[in-house]
């Protein structure tokens, strides 16, 4: 948190520091194990050690933040049961998204996705937060197409705990290239119009993706 941070007036102090809190924990700016002092956090944002307390006590509720008796409250950490959990929920969701857009694609909008793709390739040369841009817009482009209002609510929902990893993931040696590499299966997939390879490819590429989030944090502090 940076010092003496202003927020918009035109909201409950106390929502928008929950929602600045929130993001930053599960865009990872938080990373797990990070304290949360309230007297730092109060000083910083000139409010209330009260209104802090509130905040943190809602975040507890979400699992994201711990408070341990007589030590503090700290980022909670990850958890390997959650992580296969959240991932084979959001592999089955995008997985399912894909197979439905891909049968509403039109020519154009294949080229287009293919141009994603190639951006793609070229941010590899760039700073991860680039190439992880563009990685959701390829992403987006199948759950924005599926036609199906409830499974993108549900892919939104989830998303908000599915892209607390990211930063970590992209930290994994190697770990942009082989999503790129799966994303051309994908894409070869979209450009033979057959949805169930596609949905198959997007459910593949999102637990390769768990597996090696999984094996990478085995032995890590960042674990519960």
């Amino acid at each position: 948190m940076s010092p003496q941070k202003s927020f918009p007036l035109n909201k409950p102090l106390r929502e928008t520091i929950y929602a600045d809190l929130k993001r930053q924990i599960l865009s990872g700016r938080l990373l797990p194990g990070s304290r949360l002092i309230e007297s730092t956090l109060a000083d910083q944002l000139q409010v209330s050690r009260t209104v802090i307390r509130e905040v943190i006590k809602q975040l507890e509720m979400e699992g994201l933040v711990k408070i341990i008796p007589y030590k503090g409250t700290e980022v909670t950490r990850f958890s390997l049961e959650d992580i296969a959990e959240i991932y084979d929920i959001q592999a089955a969701l995008e997985g399912m998204a894909a197979g439905l857009a891909v049968k509403r694609m039109s020519k154009e909008e294949i080229r287009d996705l293919r141009i994603i793709q190639q951006r793609l390739h070229k941010a590899l040369q760039k700073n991860p937060e680039e190439w992880q841009k563009i990685n959701v817009i390829f992403h987006q482009f199948f759950i924005g197409r599926c036609g199906n209002q409830r499974l993108q609510s549900l892919i939104k929902n989830q998303r908000d705990y599915f892209a607390r990893y990211w930063r970590i993931i992209l930290s994994i040696p190697g770990q942009r290239e082989k999503n790129t590499e799966d994303h051309e299966k994908i894409l070869m997939a979209v450009e033979n119009d057959d949805s169930l390879k596609v949905r198959l490819a997007m459910e593949e590429h999102i637990l390769h993706a768990a597996q090696n989030l999984r094996q990478f944090l085995a032995d890590n502090v960042f674990l519960i």
